[in-house]
């Protein structure tokens, strides 16, 4: 019973080891699929990944713009807030800046099942608007994106 017991607990402390994930940094140039957003990294940025689950994830985009923190959304609803008329170069809905929770957030939407919230704690700059007017989005009904060089996954086991 003792060797049971003293198994089970060794298992269960491999396994909460091996569960826990710290983040990771992804530099560029090179094209980032993660969490719905699909980023074609310049030279000087990167991704810092923060967390992830099964249907979205958080990371903080650096470059020459800042930071921005952003949730990506496989498997998402329309976001809250006002559109644009005006869609980005991908042709993904973006919406117009809000505040939330003292931080200052914008949304894109592929119209579909794909959305990302970008977070800053200023009023968002000209440049930030441009990089976040660069992304794509995939979402989990769909194939997965090509040419993905740097990327997050979630694997079931």
């Amino acid at each position: 019973m003792v060797r049971r017991l003293a198994y089970a607990t060794t298992l269960a402390v491999l396994f909460a080891a091996s569960s826990q994930v710290s983040g990771s940094e992804l530099a560029g140039p090179g094209r980032f699929c993660g969490y719905s957003p699909i980023i074609d990294l310049i030279e000087g940025e990167r991704i810092v990944t923060l967390e992830g689950g099964i249907h979205g994830g958080t990371f903080d985009w650096h470059g020459s713009f800042g930071t921005l923190n952003v949730w990506g959304i496989g498997w998402a609803g329309k976001p809250k807030g006002k559109m644009r008329h005006k869609l980005t170069d991908k042709g993904h809905a973006i919406f117009q800046p809000r505040k939330e929770d003292g931080k200052y957030v914008i949304a894109i939407w592929n119209k579909a099942n794909g959305a990302a919230y970008f977070r800053s704690s200023s009023q968002f700059t000209k440049a930030q608007i441009m990089a976040i007017e660069r992304v794509d989005l995939f979402d989990e009904a769909k194939p997965d994106p090509e040419g993905c060089k740097l990327r997050t996954i979630f694997v079931w086991e």
